[in-house]
């Protein structure tokens, strides 16, 4: 039983994962940077047009229950690349 709640608990992690990096490709395709923070996709965001799109995300997902730490998100503008992860579960999840 409690490996099949250490499962779930990955997989939320994993489809939480997926869906923080899809919103930060889509604000970076609005805006034409990386966010510098994932609580930029739960806000309204005007690009350098005037356009305004947003919110990506209606709020940043809390990990996993018992998972100590919330997602952690790096990016570098210098060459486009972020990366998204969580630990718990003597697991790790990171994205892409």
């Amino acid at each position: 039983y409690a490996n099949v709640q250490a499962r779930a608990r990955i997989a939320k992690a994993q489809a939480d994962a997926r869906a923080l990096a899809s919103s930060v490709s889509i604000y970076a395709a609005h805006m034409g940077v990386l966010p510098t923070a994932l609580t930029d996709l739960t806000v309204v965001a005007t690009n350098t047009q005037g356009q305004t799109a947003g919110p990506f995300m209606a709020n940043v997902p809390p990990p996993p229950a018992g998972w100590s730490s919330p997602y952690a998100y790096a990016a570098s503008t210098a060459t486009g690349t972020f990366n998204i992860s969580a630990t718990g579960d003597s697991t790790s999840v990171s994205l892409p």
